[in-house]
């Protein structure tokens, strides 16, 4: 029987596979944990699906940060002290109602020290028990009805979690698309932080909202949900972010002033976008905007002399260099389009081929979106190169190969386009 923190030689291969330099049997200390399961959880009466579990596993497969609570939330410094390397999915009973647990093994480096924190002492806490629990953080924007077997949010289901109908109790299945951000070690439940949340739910500085349940069923479907869950508390608290309620990667209308109450209801008739669907809109009033501009021009001009519309000049030299035609700037508008869903797709496909199964695909399309076309150009390079140092052309694939080297994303790949 191994001693225990002491990783296998098949542990510290997949640990080896992740880490940057070689690290030995010494310098790494590991833990297993359960990480959550599909049971119900009663506060929130929110389940897990085993398909959103399957995405956990491969995310916690690939390693996500283990820290302190939740630094994401925005309550303290965002300090890594290990990571996961390895997860399965099994069947399990632990708890009542529950069929499948997810299972995690961390590893943390020995002897070093970030904010006054040495991660020897993190692992003197694990060892002699004083330090039990952990909590993973979680995104994921589908929540299906178990009465109706509709979305949660957006209009559809009318049933509120918690209640029960003709005999029946409501809760919400969370499913994919999401993914596991984080584990973190804590000290009292799924969030040790809490008490640091205002009278209005809001994160003290940080980017995180608490939406009150009677207010949930004004968001729109699809949008991302934040989850922080521990797994020795069975307790969940959910987020949602204060950009993406106002606008977000779904596009959405409502009175915000509603969602930490007061104020009128949000009507019905609130709808929601896609980005292809804001891409059509933003087409179509630039369309009108030209079509008006170059009308009035028309009725303007004298005959002699033909009627052209031109951003003023300071509009253009800020934005183009120069002054330019309306015409122009549509046809302008529509090529950019068009070529940055066609960069998109490609830089896409640089990474699959990179990183094959562990590429998120859905994480980095959000990302781009967020991108201005520099970035996703350098962030598709970058890919390309390390698909190039995978798999070489003219040679065959040789195991390990590319392990070693150090993927350096650029700058430009986390700057927000405006």
């Amino acid at each position: 029987m191994s001693e225990y923190g002491v990783p296998t030689q098949g542990q510290l291969d997949k640990i080896n596979a992740l880490a940057k330099r070689t690290l030995s049997k010494d310098e790494v200390f590991v833990f297993p944990t359960k990480m959550i399961g599909d049971a119900l959880i009663p506060e929130r009466y929110t389940k897990l699906d085993k398909s959103l579990l399957e995405v956990f596993r491969n995310d916690a497969r690939t390693g996500v940060a283990f820290m302190l609570d939740h630094a994401w939330a925005g309550t303290q410094k965002a300090l890594v002290y290990g990571r996961t390397f390895d997860a399965v999915l099994r069947k399990s009973n632990e708890v009542e109602g529950e069929k499948w647990g997810l299972y995690g093994d961390i590893y943390i480096v020995r002897g070093k020290e970030k904010d006054g924190i040495s991660t020897d002492a993190i692992i003197d806490d694990i060892e002699d028990g004083t330090l039990f629990d952990v909590s993973i953080g979680f995104g994921y924007s589908t929540q299906i009805c178990s009465i109706c077997g509709n979305e949660y949010f957006g209009g559809e289901c009318s049933h509120l979690r918690g209640r029960e109908y003709d005999g029946q109790l409501c809760y919400v299945t969370a499913k994919p698309p999401g993914y596991l951000m984080e584990l973190s070690a804590v000290f009292d439940g799924a969030y040790p932080t809490a008490g640091m949340l205002s009278a209005t739910g809001d994160m003290e500085d940080g980017p995180f909202i608490q939406v009150p349940d009677e207010e949930l069923k004004k968001l729109p479907s699809g949008i991302m949900t934040y989850a922080a869950y521990g797994s020795v508390s069975n307790k969940l608290v959910t987020f949602h972010k204060k950009d993406d309620l106002a606008k977000g990667n779904v596009f959405s209308v409502p009175d915000l002033s509603t969602l930490k109450g007061g104020g009128e209801q949000v009507s019905e008739d609130v709808k929601t976008y896609t980005q292809e669907q804001v891409d059509a809109l933003v087409k179509e009033a630039v369309d009108k905007a030209v079509e008006e501009a170059l009308a009035k021009q028309t009725e303007e001009a004298q005959p002699s002399e033909p009627a052209q519309t031109f951003m003023s000049a300071e509009q253009s030299k800020e934005a183009l260099g120069q002054e330019v035609p309306a015409d122009k700037v549509l046809l302008f508008a529509k090529e950019g389009i068009e070529y940055r869903k066609e960069l998109k797709e490609e830089a896409l496909k640089a990474g699959v081929r990179a990183m094959g199964d562990a590429f998120k695909k859905e994480t980095w399309e959000r990302n781009f979106d967020l991108m201005d076309i520099q970035g996703i150009k350098d962030t598709m390079a970058t890919w390309q190169s390390q698909a190039e140092a995978e798999i070489p052309a003219g040679r065959q694939t040789q195991a390990g190969l590319g392990r070693d080297q150090k993927l350096t994303m650029p700058d430009e790949a986390f700057k927000v386009g405006r």
